[in-house]
């Protein structure tokens, strides 16, 4: 058979509308776009970029990913690159949030960093890094109780 154009949309078309017998295919995903289907950690993380910029921060990135993992927020603030790592919780769990930024954790964010740093030819500048924590009432509903935790490690 000749590969071409139409053979390939044919092919895409027809997995795409398969059988109902078919249980294995996933769902679409969650509407990230419209705030009432946030998840719990994206309503954290956009309630700590707004905090960022009330303090002056510019934000740089959001969600960088790298093959070892990701940094949630990378912003500049008075000359200096500013890694943040947000934690949200719930009322409900026993530990603080910030709590699970433990010595892996920060090595793991550092060798981040300087990945990304390199990457985007930031390496002379001065680095710091932050962990904001986020703690919804029960249910994740209302305003989170926020601590920005500066110079963390």
């Amino acid at each position: 058979m000749k590969w071409n154009v139409l053979s390939a949309w044919r092919s895409l078309f027809s997995k795409r509308t398969s059988s109902t017998k078919d249980v294995s295919r996933k769902k679409a995903p969650w509407r990230w776009w419209t705030k009432r289907h946030l998840t719990l950690g994206a309503k954290g993380e956009l309630a700590a970029q707004k905090q960022l910029r009330r303090r002056g921060h510019r934000i740089l990135d959001v969600n960088y990913r790298h093959k070892l993992g990701e940094l949630d927020i990378v912003s500049e603030h008075r000359g200096s690159i500013v890694f943040t790592e947000v934690k949200t919780r719930t009322e409900d769990e026993a530990f603080r949030p910030a709590d699970n930024v433990g010595p892996a954790k920060m090595r793991k964010l550092r060798r981040i960093a300087e990945i990304y740093l390199k990457h985007r030819a930031l390496a002379d500048r001065e680095v710091r890094f932050d962990v904001i924590e986020l703690v919804y009432p029960s249910g994740g509903r209302g305003k989170p109780k926020l601590e920005h935790f500066e110079r963390a490690f």
